[in-house]
């Protein structure tokens, strides 16, 4: 097989991956099933393919009828046999895509670590008894944040007021009262945002 037929082999077996993937991704979306559809279909074409090319090969070099008187006078040409030698073009396209496959490797596994989340904040008032609620908050935004935390009741009544100091995964929390028959209302306060809920 001649060099530069693998690399096209490969060059196309690639995009058709990722056009597979663009695709699959559209229409029915990447789950396990439409990939062995997707793939069942590539290996039957392309045995079909392989079918068709040899039966046309086989038809082009079949031998031509010969006399009966020069049958004995015909020979088999000699076939010179190429090496399998890489030219310098198809050489430096494959260090070209050895470096840039390698790039793209180190490219997506730094990309990664790259990658912050924009953090977010939790904010709990759940009943804890007929009295009490349980009211919480946890901080996940990185690097240490200050909430407003207030606790009101009917009437909007303020019941209770605290000013937090969260580092990056800590959480406070605290018992309430709650009377009889009442609604609370916590409202956390942070960068000109506001979580609330209602128990």
């Amino acid at each position: 097989m001649r060099p530069d037929r693998m690399m096209w082999g490969a060059g196309l077996i690639l995009a058709g991956a990722v056009l597979t993937g663009l695709l699959l991704n559209r229409v029915t979306g990447l789950t396990t099933l439409s990939w062995a559809v997707a793939l069942a279909i590539a290996v039957a074409a392309c045995a079909g393919g392989v079918l068709v090319g040899r039966g046309r090969g086989a038809a082009r070099t079949s031998a031509a009828p010969v006399a009966d008187g020069c049958a004995d006078a015909v020979k088999p040409a000699p076939v010179r046999r190429i090496g399998f030698h890489f030219s310098p073009v198809t050489t430096g396209f494959l260090l070209l895509a050895a470096v840039l496959a390698g790039g793209a490797v180190w490219l997506a596994n730094a990309s990664a670590g790259w990658q912050h989340s924009p953090g977010f904040a939790q904010l709990w008032l759940t009943p804890a008894t007929d009295t009490t609620s349980t009211l919480g908050v946890r901080d996940n935004f990185p690097g240490q944040q200050t909430f407003r935390l207030v606790l009101r009741g009917n009437g909007g009544q303020v019941l209770g007021a605290w000013d937090l100091s969260l580092a990056e995964g800590e959480a406070w929390q605290r018992t309430v009262a709650r009377p009889a028959g009442s609604t609370l209302t916590a409202t956390l306060g942070l960068r000109g945002q506001a979580l609330r809920v209602t128990s």
